[in-house]
């Protein structure tokens, strides 16, 4: 008899945690200026084309402001994006793969219209770049869709780059749009390579300008120079996969990606 109160008070308890989680989720609103986002911008007379940037699962790292800065370097403005720091999350650990996907997902459309309507942006000409959980989204908001589409995917970007993009996690059966580009390693047992591929392939049957570079000996984040050669990884769903820096790999894909917004994003150049 004595016990109820202590329940009531439990549950009480509970609903209010429960609330405020779901608010915080609901409430959150994209801000541009928010410190935690990056704007690398190049010193050119005329406006630029830019590339929206998207990272991995464990949140922006060093290869991500490498990434960028070799960009603006090439003649691109760069935007990249935080999805978890603003909203006080540490990693996609700390709140699992779907709801972080769906929050990086989120930020895409309010982001792109912050850059298309920067005054030295060229909105014509822009760009999207991902890596593993930013690939994956890359590869969501390129995904052909024929009925519904999400307002992420109704974003005009000319080109997109995928990062070993976690390709068996889309639907059964999804095809991409133009214009997509999947870069990944022979050896990537995360995404993986023979899941690109058969995306890849489905996608080109459907007539869309839909490619995919494959390095040999390189393992899922091979551009990334702070991993070690080889790493076993367990994430929180159980699945078991490597991580593994390399230089051979990431020296090719230095070259490859510039060629690859260029051919869209400088038509002309």
């Amino acid at each position: 008899m004595f016990c109820y109160p202590k329940i009531l008070f439990m549950l009480l308890a509970l609903f209010i945690v429960c609330t405020n989680v779901l608010a915080q989720d609901t409430d959150y609103v994209f801000n541009p200026n928010d410190p935690h986002h990056s704007l690398y911008i190049p010193d050119a007379p005329t406006k630029s084309p830019a590339i929206l940037l998207l990272h991995a699962s464990t949140g922006i790292e060093q290869v991500n402001y490498d990434w960028a800065t070799r960009l603006k370097e090439h003649g691109y403005v760069v935007f990249i994006i935080d999805s978890f720091k603003p909203r006080g999350w540490e990693d996609r650990r700390s709140v699992g793969w779907e709801k972080a996907t769906q929050a990086q997902l989120d930020d895409i459309v309010p982001a792109y219209e912050y850059l298309s309507h920067l005054q030295f942006v060229d909105s014509g000409r822009i760009g999207i770049l991902g890596f593993s959980m930013g690939g994956f989204d890359v590869l969501k908001v390129m995904e052909s869709v024929q009925h519904d589409p999400k307002p992420y995917q109704q974003i005009p970007f000319k080109a997109a780059a995928s990062f070993y993009g976690v390709c068996h996690r889309l639907a059964e059966g999804a095809q991409l749009r133009a214009n997509t580009k999947i870069f990944i390693g022979d050896n990537d047992d995360r995404s993986t390579t023979q899941d690109c591929i058969h995306l890849v392939n489905r996608s080109t049957d459907n007539n869309q300008n839909v490619s995919i570079q494959i390095y040999s000996d390189a393992l899922h984040g091979f551009d990334n120079f702070e991993f070690p050669a080889s790493k076993e990884v367990i994430d929180e769903k159980g699945e078991h996969y490597h991580i593994g820096f390399n230089e051979t790999a990431r020296v090719q894909a230095l070259e490859d990606l510039p060629e690859f917004f260029d051919r869209y994003l400088k038509p002309h150049a």
